[in-house]
């Protein structure tokens, strides 16, 4: 080879290894027909998918080529007229993807180190998952046989699978504080309230600055802040303390307070929402206590978790559950100030006082809150 040839080798070869991975997606299908359009998305700020570019299936192919990215970030893939999507981390470099069309998170996904990364962590929810839901399935089915027994060993066992998930997740994340998977999984973490926000937050500041100083490191960081409030509330709305006073907004659009909704005896407090299902299918047994001891000295409020575009779902779940007490609701979800005051992250969720206003009993549904009327009252 002439020297100019060498130089001139060696100057392509220098000029391939410094160009910039490029950031692809190349799909194929085996079973989703031609024709289909395929969506790239993203999580917006409002939590809502955003679509980013638009692509069609043909010959069982589809291919998306994004701009780099500065930084990896969680995106999505999704199939008109189909159910589910395909979860991919960006990277700039090659992604293929071989995507089935009656199960889309099993999808094949190649390339780049946080997808492989995810997959585990993927995996590993999608299993833990299909305990917990064939757990949830038994524990109706107890309920609904008036078997308690059994339904204090299923939440020990569902609990049991929580402390397990927690043991697993916070290794990942101690194990590859570079990823930005790991973000993902804190986040997770975070909002499901498998952790608490003291080692969240040390978690998170184990974890390199520039993934702290990411948009999601940022968001993460707010709702580990959101955590550590939603703790001390609750820290606050514990038995034997005397439970936060509020004021809110009636259905008629008056305030009532709870110092005003207190019963002589005895008051719940009773979180829920009308699209809340086991809220709803608690609400006949709690009809059932209040007809049997309103009278008695009982009253109960109500504070809903709606939102402002549901006020009629709301009032007509009131309605048809017959319950007839007190209700307010700010309609703000779960940004709702009473249920932030009480460090409510999940409904139903009750709290039961005394005449005083102190809490006695929390969290009581079922044959637990009949049983207990009937101790408070004399019965047993």
């Amino acid at each position: 080879m002439s020297k100019f040839c060498f130089v001139l080798a060696t100057a392509l070869l220098l000029i391939s290894c410094s160009k910039e991975a490029d950031f692809k997606i190349v799909g194929t299908t085996p079973d989703i027909k031609n024709g289909t359009n395929v969506f790239l998305q993203k999580i917006d700020e409002n939590n809502r998918l955003a679509n980013i570019d638009t692509t069609v299936i043909k010959e069982g192919k589809f291919n998306f080529d994004p701009d780099q990215v500065s930084s990896p970030e969680m995106l999505i893939l999704s199939f008109e007229n189909l159910q589910g999507n395909i979860i991919i981390i960006a990277e700039n470099q090659e992604i293929n993807i071989e995507a089935f069309k009656d199960s889309l998170y099993t999808s094949k996904i190649k390339g780049g180190a946080e997808n492989d990364f995810f997959k585990v962590y993927y995996d590993d929810v999608v299993n833990s998952n299909k305990e917990k839901q064939k757990l949830q399935q038994d524990g109706a089915m107890a309920m609904q046989r008036g078997d308690t027994a059994k339904v204090a060993v299923i939440r020990n066992e569902f609990d049991a699978i929580n402390d397990a998930d927690k043991r697993r997740r916070v290794s990942l994340i101690e194990e590859h504080p570079s990823e930005f998977v790991s973000v993902i999984i804190l986040s997770d973490l975070v909002g499901t309230r498998i952790i608490e926000a003291d080692e969240a937050d040390s978690l998170f500041n184990s974890l390199d600055q520039d993934l702290q100083n990411a948009d999601k490191g940022v968001k993460l960081k707010e709702m580990i802040a959101q955590l550590k409030a939603s703790e001390t509330a609750s820290a606050q709305a514990e038995i034997g303390n005397k439970a936060p006073e509020f004021t809110a907004p009636t259905p008629e659009g008056t305030q009532l307070s709870l110092n005003e909704a207190m019963g002589d005896k005895y008051t719940i407090i009773d979180f829920w929402a009308s699209w809340c299902k086991p809220c709803r299918e608690e609400n006949p047994n709690v009809v059932s206590v209040y007809k049997k001891y309103h009278n008695k000295g009982l009253n109960i409020i109500s504070v809903s978790l709606d939102r402002a575009e549901a006020k009629e779902k709301w009032l007509t779940a009131i309605e048809n559950d017959q319950m007839n007490w007190f209700h307010v609701s700010n309609l703000m979800e779960w940004q709702d100030p009473v249920a932030r005051k009480y460090g409510v992250t999940a409904i139903p969720a009750t709290y039961l006082l005394d005449e005083n206003g102190i809490i006695i009993e929390k969290n009581l549904r079922g044959a637990d809150l009949t049983a207990k009327m009937q101790e408070l009252f004399g019965e047993i």
